[in-house]
């Protein structure tokens, strides 16, 4: 298997002393569709902030397709590129006067042709529903329209890799769809996606892994199916099982389902299991 993004024995702490991140390694399986899971405080987004360089580890080394990262500036800004972050507010990422100036925002940096740089915007704008958004300052724009648009900010640089805080927070069931839906065409096309989330129903549904994160350790990794049944693991973190297994496992229990049946991921095969 080929591993986009591995780090090794990292180590961080912030300048009040709290350790954000202890001696933790793993591996990102590359084209798949990863969720990094914990409560408040685990260190998961300390965790995304050191994957495209803006936190540096204390000890330990980050790996990008295998070559240690140096922190130069040239590797750091090929990084950023190809490793894109998008931030659990998206105030804190959108910064200019409209939304087509936003989005376009690192295409121009990157130094790419205008032409180039216009085809790729119209393409991302419709990939997120934003294009009838392009002239609207950034600042009238409703929370869901925030978080396309930074979003589109960083679809637009082409990324191989794209990471989400938290995407969905603070979205109506409607919006949450259409992220996810989103975020499933872009790793059908190639891209190694990475989320947190707190909603354990929508990453049991929609990821192909699952790290568990605890007070800066990793400790859990696996196939949701298998981790999710990890009673200890889910009580030493504070997380649910998600209703769809809970209900499939009780299904079991009562002789309505069969362990050679596929497991159900959503609610609608769960469903169609019990019809």
């Amino acid at each position: 298997m080929n591993y986009i993004l591995k780090t090794e024995k990292l180590n961080f702490s912030y300048m009040d002393g709290t350790k954000a991140l202890k001696e933790l390694s793993m591996k990102i399986p590359e084209g798949k569709k990863i969720a990094v899971i914990g409560n408040n405080g685990s260190g998961k987004t300390t965790l995304f902030l050191h994957f495209n360089g803006i936190h540096r580890p204390q000890s330990g080394n980050i790996f990008y397709r295998d070559k240690k990262m140096s922190y130069s500036s040239g590797e750091i800004k090929n990084i950023r590129k190809n490793v894109g972050i998008v931030f659990q507010d998206p105030d804190n990422q959108l910064f200019s006067g409209s939304v087509y100036q936003d989005i376009s925002y690192g295409p121009v940096n990157l130094g790419w042709d205008e032409k180039e740089i216009r085809k790729k915007i119209e393409e991302v704008m419709n990939q997120t529903g934003t294009f009838d958004l392009k002239d609207k300052p950034t600042h009238f724009l409703s929370y869901g329209q925030k978080k396309r648009v930074a979003i589109a900010g960083v679809l637009a640089m082409n990324p191989e890799v794209m990471i989400l805080d938290e995407p969905t927070a603070g979205l109506d069931p409607v919006f949450t769809s259409q992220i996810m839906e989103l975020l499933n065409d872009l790793n059908k096309k190639g891209t190694t996606v990475i989320i947190s989330s707190h909603n354990m129903d929508e990453v049991f549904s929609w990821a192909d892994y699952v790290f568990v994160l605890s007070q800066g350790e990793i400790i859990s990794e696996g196939k949701p199916e298998e981790l999710f049944r990890d009673a200890e693991v889910l009580k030493k973190a504070n997380l649910k099982k998600p209703w769809v297994l809970d209900m499939y496992d009780y299904l079991l229990n009562k002789g309505l389902a069969t362990v050679g049946d596929n497991i159900p991921r959503t609610r609608e095969e769960l469903l169609n299991l019990i019809k």
